[in-house]
């Protein structure tokens, strides 16, 4: 049940703060606002101040923004979206884009202040960093210990009932075992896990290896501005292999017709907070600044119904030097909320399919 809830806040909050940067940079812009709701309809209650409506409703799905005039409408009003110089529109329908990535920049800035544990490349300030772990980052395919049930994400305590310093120690004490049975002792979750594991040599020209990749992990202690200079370092990182991944996707989807088996839905995203939800709070901010970013980008690509798609037909109108067809355009943005709703419906089912176990073990801890 945390899982869901946790679900439903934190994609609710993302939804919310994005509408609310329409919201607010149309009402500093002076176009007139009917409506902002927290929540989706059927209405539970409302107020009005103004001449906005403040709304609460029954689906705790985030939110909506209803601006006089977006649907071409109020053509006579000075004040309605339609009337309204291209840079004014541009930048009300950008916002709620901007706010997602504002609002990533900040979580990721609190989740280093705090400490957020990263990956260590031993240029560190060792007077910084607390917290050090050897975490398993990767497992091969057949390896030994693949067979034996390690995980990526284990921090490895001890090897041989002796305690862990670093990677480097893990894997001279895996060459000096010379092929002989090893004891490693992981925590898991707050749970510690004991495994014999017996070296293999995979190739002739190596030796006995157990077939993990190991990443030093830890926290560093940034400071207020450097957690803050940190936040954003890491958000445009983030930024830009989210676009790379979109971009890749779509090439594929393009020239195989097909969506990367990668790409999760809702149940997916789902499945992904109930895991950080067990790693802790911190792991939670950072999820949801990446996931932020990921609904800003989305949002602003050039497809109808989408912020993006909004920009590209304002920017054809002011390249054509006239107001375009509201019909045409109304038609093409439902058509395209429609072809959405049916990709979001596969990709639902589909991440069924791929997570039935997580699905099963759910609805038996609920009942």
């Amino acid at each position: 049940m945390a899982t869901i809830i946790s679900f439903i806040l934190i994609l609710a909050l993302l939804i919310l703060v994005h509408e609310l940067g329409h919201f607010v940079t149309a009402i500093k812009l002076g176009v007139d606002v009917e409506e902002f709701g927290i929540g989706f309809p059927p209405r539970l209650f409302s107020f009005k101040k103004g001449k906005v409506i403040y709304s609460v409703n029954l689906i705790p799905l985030g939110g909506f923004v209803k601006i006089k005039g977006e649907a071409g409408d109020h053509g006579d009003d000075p004040h309605s979206f339609v009337n309204q110089k291209f840079w004014k529109r541009a930048s009300i329908i950008s916002a709620g884009v901007l706010m997602n990535f504002v609002v990533a920049f900040v979580l990721l800035a609190v989740s280093f202040y705090f400490g957020l544990p990263q990956a260590l490349d031993g240029t560190e300030d060792v007077s910084q960093v607390r917290d050090r772990h050897t975490v398993i980052a990767e497992i091969l395919e057949d390896s030994p210990a693949q067979g034996v049930g390690l995980e990526v994400g284990d921090i490895i305590v001890l090897i041989n009932n002796q305690l862990v310093i670093d990677a480097e120690m893990v894997s001279n004490q895996i060459t000096e075992s010379q092929g002989q049975e090893i004891n490693l002792v992981v925590d898991r979750q707050g749970q510690e896990y004991q495994f014999e594991i017996q070296p293999q040599s995979i190739t002739d020209s190596q030796g006995p290896i157990i077939g993990v990749g190991m990443v030093e992990t830890g926290v560093i202690d940034y400071g207020f501005f450097a957690s803050i200079w940190q936040g954003i370092k890491i958000g445009f990182l983030i930024m830009i292999m989210t676009v790379k991944a979109f971009y890749n996707l779509i090439v594929n989807l393009i020239s195989h017709g097909q969506l990367d088996a990668r790409l999760s839905g809702p149940v997916g995203v789902a499945v992904l907070t109930g895991e950080m939800v067990k790693l802790g709070w911190i792991y939670v901010l950072q999820f949801m600044a990446i996931l932020s970013i990921n609904l800003g980008i989305i949002n602003f690509l050039p497809f109808p119904a989408l912020d993006g798609g909004r920009i590209l037909f304002l920017m054809i109108e002011k390249i054509r030097g006239r107001s375009l067809n509201m019909k045409l355009e109304n038609w093409l943005h439902n058509s395209g909320f429609i072809i959405l709703i049916v990709l979001i419906i596969f990709i639902t089912f589909r991440d069924i399919n791929r997570y039935s176990n997580n699905i099963m073990d759910f609805f038996k801890n609920l009942f």
